[in-house]
C-alpha cells in the first residue's frame, strides 16, 4: 500500500541507476577533490547494510580502489567510523594510533592521512562518505575542512533533488486527505498489480466501498466530521488488508482495494474485517455512527482495469440498494 521511494536508500546506486543522478558531474566533483587536495585518491562511498561501494573514485593511477569495489560491513575502515558516528573524520597520520591496526586501507594499501565527511540522503538518511586519501601524513588547515564540505554539499544537493521529485511524485498519487492513493495512484499500482498476476497466475479480488448516506452526515455534523469518518475509513482499509494490497480514494467517499486471494472466502473475511473496524471506531464515541456498501469480484485477468472496476461498482450500487430496499 506505501508508495514505492525514488531512492531506495539500502540498494548501491551503481546497481540501481537513477536517471536524475549524474554520475559524470559526480566523477568531476571526485576529480576535482583529489586534484585540489593534491592526493592520490578520492572517493564517494556508498554505505548499506552489504556494506561500503565505491560509488566514485578519483581517476588517478596511484588509486588502488575503483569504482564498484565493496568492502564487507564489518571491516575496520575509515568510511565506516564515519558512518557510525555521522561526523567528519581527519586521520593526519594513521599508522601510530592503535584504533587502525586492523584497517586494511593503512596495512595493505598504504594509506596515512584520511580526511572525509558524512554525505546524507535528503531523508537524513546516511549515505555514505566523500573522503580524501594520502599515501603521506598530512597537515591539512581550516580551510581544506572548508573545502571538502562545499564539494559534498554538490552531491548532497543532487540527492536532495531526488527528495523534491519524490515530494512532487506522491502529491500526485496521494489523497491529501486520507493518506492513501488517489485515483490516479490507485489505478497506476492496481495495473502493475494486475500484470504480475498475469505473469505468474496469480488470483486478484477487488472491493468498491461507499459510504452509506454520506451527506447527511456532513449535513448532520459538519463537513470536518465527515472528513475525519472518511479517515477512519481509509485507516480501517489499511488495517483490513495486507500491506503488499493496493488500496485508494476514488473521490468523495468511494474507495477501493484490490488484494490478493489466496482462499476463495478472502473477500468475505476482508469485507467483514472493515465492517468489524468501523465498528469498533464508531463504539469509541469519536466518530458519528456509520456504515458503508461493499462490492466486491473476483479478477477476471482477461479484462481491462476500468470494466473490472465498473464491476465491482455495480455489485457495490446493488447491495446499497438492497439495503434501502430492506429499511
Amino acid at each position: 500500500m506505501t508508495h514505492s521511494s525514488v531512492f531506495e536508500t539500502d540498494k548501491f546506486l551503481l546497481d540501481n541507476p537513477n536517471d536524475l543522478i549524474s554520475i559524470e558531474k559526480w566523477q568531476k566533483t571526485v576529480n576535482l577533490l583529489a586534484k585540489l587536495f593534491d592526493a592520490p585518491a578520492g572517493f564517494l562511498v556508498q554505505h548499506t547494510s552489504s556494506g561500503f561501494q565505491v560509488t566514485i573514485a578519483s581517476e588517478q593511477a596511484s588509486n588502488p580502489y575503483p569504482a564498484g569495489v565493496v568492502i564487507e560491513p564489518e571491516v575496520n575502515i575509515f568510511c565506516r567510523k564515519i558512518v557510525e558516528t555521522g561526523e567528519e573524520l581527519y586521520v593526519s597520520n594513521a599508522p601510530i594510533d592503535p584504533c587502525w591496526d586492523t584497517n586494511p586501507e593503512v596495512h595493505n594499501d598504504g594509506f596515512t592521512s584520511y580526511l572525509g565527511v558524512p554525505v546524507f540522503w535528503p531523508n537524513g538518511k546516511g549515505f555514505g562518505t566523500f573522503c580524501v586519501m594520502d599515501y603521506k601524513q598530512t597537515d591539512y588547515q581550516e580551510t581544506y575542512l572548508e573545502l571538502i564540505r562545499h564539494l559534498k554539499d554538490i552531491l548532497e544537493a543532487d540527492l536532495s533533488m531526488l527528495g523534491v521529485y519524490e515530494q512532487m511524485q506522491k502529491l500526485a498519487i496521494t489523497d491529501p486527505l486520507c493518506g492513501i492513493n488517489n485515483r490516479r495512484g490507485f489505478s497506476v499500482l492496481a495495473e502493475q498489480r494486475i500484470r504480475l498476476a498475469q505473469r505468474t497466475q496469480g488470483h486478484l479480488g477487488l472491493l468498491y466501498i461507499d459510504v452509506d448516506d454520506f451527506k447527511s452526515i456532513n449535513d448532520r455534523h459538519g463537513h470536518n466530521v465527515g472528513d475525519e469518518v472518511l479517515q477512519h475509513l481509509a485507516n480501517t482499509l489499511e488495517e483490513s488488508v495486507r500491506h503488499t494490497d493496493v488500496i485508494g480514494r476514488m473521490g468523495g467517499d468511494e474507495f477501493v482495494a484490490l488484494v490478493v486471494m489466496e482462499q476463495e472466502d478472502d473477500l468475505n473475511k476482508i469485507e467483514l474485517r472493515i465492517t468489524d473496524g468501523i465498528t469498533s471506531g464508531v463504539a469509541c464515541g469519536a466518530l458519528p455512527e456509520y456504515s458503508v456498501s461493499i462490492g466486491h469480484v473476483k479478477v477476471d485477468l482477461r479484462l481491462d482495469f476500468m470494466s473490472l472496476l465498473d464491476s465491482a461498482d455495480k455489485e457495490m450500487l446493488i447491495r446499497k440498494l438492497g439495503k434501502l430496499a430492506g429499511s
